[in-house]
């Protein structure tokens, strides 16, 4: 499978795992996909849902045979939490999200990271 048709076939595998209307998947950088899941979940549902996605793009096993880590392509996952105000800004939001990212990466990839904000 060629670079821009894996990208797709990961996208529609995360839109269909999203649960409300109101859930967004988007496409953020060259290999990287937000979900933003408005009024969203508590920590563990959150993390769940993750865990759902990452194996759901898992058992798609489109082969990847330059991966160290895996056969067929695999996704990390950085996931935050946070009881957001009209003052909440939307950059420290997508730095955290990409720290739990590069969180997971470093831990060995085809895992979600999370950090759930203490203010909730």
């Amino acid at each position: 499978m060629l670079g821009d048709d894996c990208l797709c076939a990961v996208a529609q595998v995360l839109a269909s795992r999203l649960r409300r209307n109101t859930d967004l998947v988007a496409r953020y950088g060259g290999e990287e996909f937000a979900c933003i899941l408005a009024d969203g979940p508590s920590a563990d549902d959150a993390l769940a849902l993750a865990e759902e996605l990452r194996e759901s793009v898992a058992s798609l096993a489109v082969p990847h045979a330059s991966s160290p880590n895996a056969p067929h392509v695999t996704i990390s996952l950085g996931v935050i939490t946070a009881c957001c105000t009209p003052a909440t800004s939307a950059s420290l939001l997508i730095s955290q999200a990409d720290q739990q990212l590069y969180r997971a990466k470093a831990s060995g990839r085809n895992r979600s990271c999370l950090a759930q904000d203490q203010n909730c």
